[in-house]
């Protein structure tokens, strides 16, 4: 199997979600989960040869599972018909920030940035960074090279958060609760190997500076304990 297949492969887990169905196809399966792997560690190869710590990571320590829960959800499909891998230093983790790769027919992008508004220490360290240096933040979300390319993702507060000024230059982005950012790929670039690899490298270096300014904010952040 090739990416070629990764969205045929996709496609008919959507139409035939069930576990009888990928019981049937579990070679299918097992075939697309190895192409996948495949993908995320040429992004691997070539995220290191630019000079990210990523060349100690193995793949499969990156993906998500495409097994969903049910157990609080009235959808009761058993599975997610979407391929998605977060490459960052520490891994699947959402902090540091990396980058995410998700293939899925009609919908693959290219993301980066944080998206965890959960992480209510992680949401307020990025909203202090941008608080006290807007300008900065601006320079970087508002180029116009850069809006043209990526669609930010904020789940933004109705209201200005308490603490922070509503006429901050950068107020808009502080009632954000995430600061992401993705670039759509279509089905032509995915099922195309050399082309997706090309354009999945050219995406995560455009967003380089993004990744890095975030991970800055986020120096020092430190997962909850669980009790």
């Amino acid at each position: 199997m090739a990416t070629s297949a990764l969205l045929g492969f996709l496609a008919d887990v959507r139409e035939h979600n069930s576990l009888a169905w990928m019981h049937a196809n579990e070679d299918r399966k097992k075939a697309a989960q190895q192409e996948f792997l495949a993908l995320v560690q040429t992004c691997i190869d070539d995220l290191a040869a630019q000079g990210e710590q990523v060349g100690h990571l193995d793949p499969k320590s990156l993906v998500f599972r495409i097994n969903r829960d049910t157990r609080f959800s009235n959808d009761k499909s058993p599975y997610n018909p979407v391929f998605r891998a977060h490459i960052s230093p520490a891994g699947r983790a959402p902090v540091p920030v990396g980058y995410f790769v998700s293939i899925a027919p009609g919908n693959s992008f290219a993301g980066g940035g944080l998206f965890a508004p959960r992480l209510k220490e992680a949401v307020k360290l990025v909203r202090d960074a941008i608080a006290a240096d807007p300008e900065t933040f601006l320079s970087l979300v508002e180029d116009e090279a850069f809006r043209a390319r990526f669609a930010f993702i904020g789940m933004p507060l109705k209201r200005m958060p308490q603490g922070y000024d509503a006429e901050n230059p950068a107020a808009e982005y502080l009632r954000c609760t995430c600061w992401s950012i993705e670039e759509a790929i279509a089905d032509a670039v995915v099922e195309d190997e050399k082309a997706l690899r090309e354009r999945l490298l050219d995406s995560f270096l455009s967003m380089r500076a993004f990744n890095a300014y975030l991970n800055e904010a986020l120096e020092g952040f430190a997962f909850p304990m669980r009790s």
